[in-house]
């Protein structure tokens, strides 16, 4: 390609390949940490279940070092993107790295936010609900089954509370309006209600609620944000 030499690009290769190493050193420091944790964190998220069995000679392993490797991840997450953040930012204006950092930080903040709902309120009321089901039965419940279950479900609730950051870029881009939005309010939570009950382990209605309410109170900050955001972009 005319006018491109590799030579410009030795140093930001050589930033990334630091940037990468730090981020995986970091992480390994977490893994190592967490494994001294895995079981006090195993006894917590198994705790509206009580015992656990495992069903082959490795899960015993496989579930430890698991809870280890996801835990550090959740945790080290941040620290990622400060590395992507610190590798980024050097090549944008003043406002783009304003606007990136807003994003991030709020991106964090929010998928944090479903994961400890999900984690703290709705996964426990959600599984003593079904178990309640299990009388006359023998709850024989698999480790690194139920790990993958809590670990999906955390991850599914942090990203549903994207829904404000997503619809912010779509609103800068042009794609979508406040007024849109606002428009389609009793359909979009008609929606929410009717997907919360089809994703939803239980038919409880108090834990639909549980993860219906937060949903439909995500899309109204998410008017807000279009607004904001379609007012800055009009300027």
């Amino acid at each position: 390609m005319e006018g491109w030499k590799w030579e410009e690009w030795v140093p930001h290769l050589e930033e990334l390949r630091v940037r990468l190493i730090r981020a995986l050193v970091l992480y390994t420091l977490a893994v190592v940490v967490a494994w001294f944790f895995h079981e006090r964190i195993i006894d917590f998220i198994s705790s509206p279940v009580g015992r656990l069995y495992i069903f082959n000679v490795q899960d015993a392993f496989v579930v430890r070092l698991k809870t280890s490797l996801l835990s550090a991840l959740l945790v080290a997450f941040p620290y990622f993107l400060w590395e992507v953040w610190g590798f980024v930012s050097p090549a944008l204006y003043p406002h783009e790295k304003k606007a990136l950092l807003l994003v991030l930080l709020s991106a964090l903040i929010l998928f944090y936010s479903g994961a400890a709902l999900s984690l703290f309120v709705v996964m426990p009321r959600a599984i003593g609900f079904l178990l309640a089901f299990a009388e006359g039965f023998t709850p024989v419940i698999s480790a690194n089954e139920y790990l993958n279950f809590v670990f999906w479900s955390v991850v599914i609730f942090g990203v549903v509370f994207e829904l404000p950051v997503a619809v912010g870029i779509l609103s800068r881009m042009g794609v979508i309006s406040a007024d849109l939005l606002a428009s389609r309010r009793r359909e979009m939570i008609v929606a929410i209600f009717i997907l919360t009950a089809v994703i939803s382990p239980t038919v409880d209605v108090f834990s639909l609620l549980l993860m219906a309410v937060p949903l439909v109170l995500l899309y109204e900050v998410s008017i807000w944000v279009a607004k904001v955001v379609g007012k800055r972009s009009a300027v």
